[in-house]
C-alpha cells in the first residue's frame, strides 16, 4: 500500500531566506546616498560670511587698541597735571594764611616794655580770628559741638564722661578741643566729654 504522505525521492522542500539575508539584499539593491544639508550655505556665501566676521574682528581690535591708547594718554596727562593741581591748591591756602603771618609779625614788632598782658592776649585773639577766617575762605569749617548736642561719632571723639546739669545721657557736656571739616571730610574730629 502506498503512503500518500510520502514525497517522491529527489524532491526537497526549499527553505525561506533569512531576515538578515533579505535586509542585506535590500541594502545592496537600494544603494546608500551621502547626506546633503540643503540649508548649508554655498561656497560663496560661506566665504562672504567669513570675510564679514574677519572685518568685525579687525574693527573690534582697532577699537580696543584706540581705547587703550586713549586711557594711557589720560594717565600721562593726569600724572603731568597732578603736581600743578596740588601746587594751585596749596597756593590758595597759603594766600589766605599770609595775612595772618603779617599780623604775627606786627605783634612781634611791638615793644614788649610798652605792652600789657591784656594787650598781648587781645592781639593773639585777633590773630586767631584772622586765621579762622582764612581757613573758612579755603573751605575749612570748625566743628564745635555745644553742650546738650547729641553726640555724633562721625564728627567728634568722646574722650571722657562728664556729668552736667540739664544734659541728658549720651549728649555732649563739654567741648575740649574743636575739630575741623573740609567739605564732607573730617580733618580732625572734635574732642568732647559726654554725659553718662
Amino acid at each position: 500500500m502506498t503512503n500518500k504522505h510520502n514525497r517522491p525521492h529527489g524532491h526537497h522542500q526549499e527553505k525561506p531566506a533569512s531576515a538578515e539575508g533579505a535586509h542585506g539584499q535590500h541594502r545592496a539593491d537600494s544603494g546608500a546616498e551621502p547626506f546633503v544639508d540643503q540649508c548649508a550655505p554655498e561656497g560663496t556665501e560661506l566665504s562672504s560670511a567669513i570675510q564679514a566676521l574677519e572685518a568685525e574682528l579687525a574693527a573690534a581690535k582697532e577699537g580696543m587698541l584706540r581705547a587703550i591708547a586713549d586711557f594711557q594718554n589720560l594717565q600721562r596727562r593726569t600724572a603731568a597735571e597732578e603736581p600743578r593741581v596740588r601746587q594751585n591748591a596749596a597756593g590758595t591756602v597759603v594766600r589766605q594764611v599770609i595775612p595772618v603771618l603779617d599780623n604775627f609779625d606786627l605783634a612781634l614788632a611791638q615793644d614788649p616794655s610798652r605792652m600789657t598782658a591784656e594787650a598781648a592776649v587781645e592781639g593773639l585773639r585777633m590773630v586767631r580770628t584772622e586765621l579762622v577766617r582764612a581757613l573758612e575762605r579755603s573751605g575749612v569749617e570748625l566743628i564745635q559741638p555745644k553742650p546738650g548736642d547729641a553726640f555724633d561719632p562721625h564728627q567728634a571723639e568722646a574722650i571722657m564722661q562728664q556729668p552736667a546739669a540739664g544734659i541728658a545721657s549720651g549728649h555732649v557736656s563739654m567741648t575740649l578741643q574743636a575739630g575741623y571739616r573740609l567739605g564732607e571730610t573730617v580733618l580732625r574730629p572734635a574732642k568732647v566729654a559726654v554725659a553718662p
